[in-house]
């Protein structure tokens, strides 16, 4: 079904005339009726190879067949006409996969309008996706009032709509908690086996590296692993998500990539040599300069009987993690104020959307309030009120009823020149659509807000640019403009030109959501460092509560109502853990 052999995408860069390698010979072979989930940290080629395979682009080298077609010998309007009768695509781009004037329900039944099935027939079609995707208590909602998780479902129940041969998804679950991930999963799942649909996720969610029986590991343009079907939760790929592939593909240019925990733990020179096994069922490769060929042979005569006493072992045990693998994210302590002053007060905040005949109330009586350069945590399920409440915090959304105030501003009552003005200059926010302006480079994004402030302030705070790309790791793109960018590339961007603004309060909503578990970490590791430094209150929603940290101060939201607010310890962080990654860790 899917063929690709060598595959290479290389990008030029007129500014620098400098050349990078997206793609470097990579080989991928998805039979027709597979599901299958290439996973990959922000970078590895992800996006390249869901645009060179839908299409979109055309690889530099290399070949690549879907349905015994060679795409890249296509036109452009051949493409278009296989893709619209084959593919249903999920972009990591909401925008891309949403008509934004129409609702979610208008959404999903447009592509059956396309193709012409019956009224009827498309009505009860819509309804069957919309129930399937948890959508209906907002289908009548337009698509810009929505959180970006209810939008990643809308998405892919418009790409089913189209009854797709293939679906691509690509990133379809950066924005959403378990429940709705393991939901989209088992989605994806019934679509396999009640259509037949060869289906391919491309993500760095390692939620899907047991999610189907065929998942491949990708990084640097190539496939390096298949992965392994483990029991121990996601802990280990949350703290080491590099080191734990222990197989590796061999490709078309017999190209293997020694997986990392190997490489480090066996010192390996510029040589190895491979032997195989006396029964002739496999090859083993060692490093001769710390063990000989007579010692690798007696090894792997010894494989059998080591194999029978792994197996022996109580299997219970493969579900527990040491201490020492969570000590890392418990002694990352934030040293929260407990004297702050108040900068934030919310009371009675109610927020409702029309839907139809019917009012859904997405905040509920919410009430709290923030001390300044404290860190909150506000987390809940996707659909719960987060992405609602930091638009109403930052004056985006008026509520019902209700106060708001920052800095002792009304942010509701005050006139909306005036609401612009104290966010300009008081308030950084990071949304999940990365607020970025795309006909323009990173660096000058940074720039623009510095241009409205007066030039002393602008000179004095341009040179803390390169440091700031540096930290979230978007310096390679700072001369790429934001439309060029990968989801991830574009999240990091977003957080790059809030930090450089040197606001006194972050508003961050899904943050990480499109970023690796390494990255994640990294980002959230530099917001603790501003919020120290400057004295910046920071507001984060998530749903991924392995990114909280001891002193931070979670609250947690369901059905935009507040059930939970505390300050986070090592202790509770250790059970909030074990809860979400659905591990039981050691006590030392």
């Amino acid at each position: 079904m899917i063929i690709c052999k060598d595959l290479v995408k290389i990008y030029w860069d007129p500014i620098t005339d400098v050349k990078v390698s997206a793609l470097r010979g990579l080989d991928l072979f998805i039979k027709e009726g597979d599901v299958a989930s290439i996973i990959g940290p922000s970078g590895a080629g992800k996006t390249t190879l869901v645009k060179i395979l839908s299409g979109l682009e055309k690889p530099s080298g290399g070949s690549i067949f879907i349905d015994e077609i060679n795409i890249a010998e296509l036109s452009q309007k051949q493409m278009k006409q296989f893709r619209f009768e084959k593919m249903g695509i999920v972009s990591q781009f909401v925008h891309q996969n949403l008509l934004s004037n129409m609702t979610l329900e208008k959404n999903i039944l447009f592509p059956m309008k396309m193709r012409f099935v019956h009224r009827e027939r498309a009505l009860k079609e819509t309804d069957e996706l919309i129930k399937m995707l948890n959508l209906n208590k907002i289908r009548t909602n337009p698509v810009t009032k929505v959180s970006g998780g209810e939008a990643v479902r809308t998405s892919i129940g418009v790409a089913l709509a189209k009854h797709p041969r293939i679906l691509l998804a690509d990133e379809p679950t950066g924005m959403l908690d378990t429940t709705n991930t393991n939901d989209i999963i088992e989605t994806f799942r019934d679509l396999n086996q009640d259509l037949g649909t060869t289906i391919l996720v491309v993500t760095h969610d390692l939620r899907f590296r047991n999610a189907f029986q065929n998942s491949f590991i990708i990084r640097d343009g190539r496939l390096v692993g298949v992965n392994l079907d483990q029991d121990r939760g996601e802990l280990e790929f949350i703290l080491r998500p590099q080191e734990s592939v222990l197989q590796s593909v061999i490709d078309s240019s017999q190209f293997i990539r020694i997986p990392d925990e190997l490489f480090s733990v066996h010192d390996f020179k510029h040589i190895v040599e491979f032997d195989i096994h006396p029964s002739k069922r496999f090859s083993a490769f060692f490093n001769p300069d710390e063990i000989s060929r007579d010692e690798v042979i007696d090894l792997m005569k010894r494989t059998d009987e080591y194999a029978t006493e792994e197996e022996e072992k109580d299997e219970d045990s493969k579900k527990k993690v040491s201490f020492s693998e969570i000590r890392p994210i418990l002694e990352q302590e934030f040293p929260y104020p407990e004297d702050g002053n108040e900068i934030i007060k919310v009371k009675n905040l109610f927020k409702s959307y029309p839907a139809g005949r019917i009012v859904n109330e997405v905040l509920k009586d919410l009430s709290f309030t923030v001390n300044e350069g404290d860190f909150v945590v506000i987390s809940g399920k996707s659909g719960a009120g987060k992405t609602t409440l930091m638009n109403t915090l930052g004056g985006i959304e008026t509520p019902d009823s209700g106060d708001i105030n920052i800095k002792d501003f009304d942010m509701i009552n005050e006139s909306g020149k005036k609401i612009s003005f104290f966010r300009f200059h008081e308030v950084a926010m990071i949304s999940q659509m990365n607020n970025l302006f795309d006909q323009y480079t990173i660096r000058e994004n940074m720039i623009i807000p510095r241009l409205f402030r007066r030039e002393r302030i602008f000179k004095r705070r341009r040179d803390d640019i390169p440091r700031i790309v540096q930290d979230v790791e978007i310096d390679h793109k700072i001369k790429s403009y934001a439309a060029e960018l990968s989801a991830g590339e574009r999240q990091r961007a977003a957080l790059a030109v809030a930090l450089a603004r040197r606001a006194p309060i972050i508003l961050a909503d899904e943050p990480t959501a499109n970023l690796d578990s390494r990255l994640a970490r990294n980002i959230v590791t530099l917001l603790m460092e501003t919020a120290q430094r400057y004295k910046t209150t920071i507001i984060m929603s998530t749903h991924d509560l392995s990114l909280v940290r001891p002193g931070f101060r979670l609250i947690k939201l369901q059905d935009g109502r507040k059930i939970d607010d505390f300050r986070i310890t090592k202790d509770s962080l250790k059970g909030i853990i074990e809860d979400y990654l659905g591990i039981e860790i050691a006590d030392n």
